[in-house]
């Protein structure tokens, strides 16, 4: 093996040299403040993802729920100074030559994104504010509905209202993907519906198909994606894939394969989704149980670990994913049809 980034690479990237060279891309990272225990470091959870998993890239949630404007500024202001001390291994790249830049230099390297649409409730100018300030894409809502759409756990599924569909097109214009994950039904397919240039995509949603969760998304949402050319990234959350602990990479696993039967194994990929909450009291979900109405157990809840990355490439193997489809899957899929 050669090149800079060689000395870090973990064993399950060092035992298939023909990894050497790919990138691996985690779609999502939950760094919102709202989820996060008192004391939670960010650059030591992106050392285990760099030293442990082997990633290269990290896609970071800088704002979700139903946070405003001046909370998501401020939060994207708190990352680019938790950043700042690491910048000798760790970089911001806000497009994907800069991240494959940052590969070639052997060092790690971040994005920013929002899980909500809420930010730019005021005023759609603020669409491109944000995609000055790093925010490569936005999730329209956030499990309920707000201003621009209903999400997956609204009962009404009433879809994109008027003015979210004037924010797609906004969004589309600016060069901002448009992120389906946490959406209604009828949200998802308004949005892919719609005559946007960049194909919308679903960062880090699973097959309701293999388990029936109202986060997860129906083999019609995996077909229509397809069919717009878009991208579906498996999360590691263990309640949307209905196993926990060691179980939770084969799982994965499954759900790629039935994604990729759907919509081409070029079209899925991977958004972990692992969220930090050692030490933390869950206050986020007792303090918001309507935001999380049905299917969520009473906490600890389980993810995906970036140690678990070996028992992922080895489940995805198994199932029959060739060289090039594993480096698809493992990231450049990602990098192609959503960054």
């Amino acid at each position: 093996m050669s090149g800079p980034a060689s000395h870090w690479l973990p064993a399950w990237r060092t035992e298939r040299p023909w990894l050497a060279d790919a990138l691996v891309c985690d779609g999502l990272l939950p760094w919102a403040n709202h989820f996060l225990p008192p004391g939670a470091n960010l650059a030591a959870q992106l050392r285990r993802f760099r030293e442990a998993g082997g990633v290269d890239h990290v896609s970071l949630t800088a704002s979700a729920g139903n946070e405003g404007p001046l909370e998501a500024v401020a939060r994207l202001g708190f990352l680019r100074r938790e950043l700042a001390p690491h910048v000798d291994w760790v970089r911001i790249a806000e497009d994907v030559s800069a991240i494959r830049k940052a590969k070639s230099d052997g060092v790690m390297s971040v994005s920013f994104h929002f899980q909500t649409a809420t930010p730019f409730t005021p005023s759609l100018d603020l669409v491109e504010a944000f995609k000055g300030s790093g925010i490569a894409r936005a999730i329209l809502a956030y499990n309920e509905g707000n201003a621009f759409a209903d999400g997956c756990h609204e009962p009404r599924n009433g879809g994109l209202t008027q003015y979210g569909h004037r924010l797609i097109a906004r969004m589309d214009e600016a060069g901002m993907i448009v992120d389906l994950s946490h959406c209604g039904l009828r949200t998802s397919l308004d949005a892919m519906e719609a005559p946007l240039r960049r194909p919308p995509i679903f960062s880090h949603s699973n097959a309701r198909a293999l388990f029936d969760h109202e986060r997860n998304i129906t083999d019609e949402q995996i077909k229509a994606c397809a069919a717009r050319a878009g991208y579906i990234g498996v999360n590691g959350v263990g309640m949307f894939l209905g196993v926990g602990g060691p179980h939770i990479p084969g799982a994965m696993a499954e759900h790629v394969a039935h994604i990729a039967s759907l919509a081409g194994p070029d079209r899925v990929g991977i958004g972990l989704d692992f969220m930090f909450l050692e030490g933390s009291d869950y206050g986020f979900f007792y303090a918001s149980r309507g935001r999380w109405p049905r299917g969520y157990p009473d906490p600890p809840w389980d993810f995906f670990q970036p140690e678990q990355f070996t028992d992922l490439v080895r489940a995805l193997e198994a199932k029959g994913f060739s060289r090039k489809e594993l480096v698809g899957v493992l990231g450049e899929n990602y990098l192609r049809l959503a960054a």
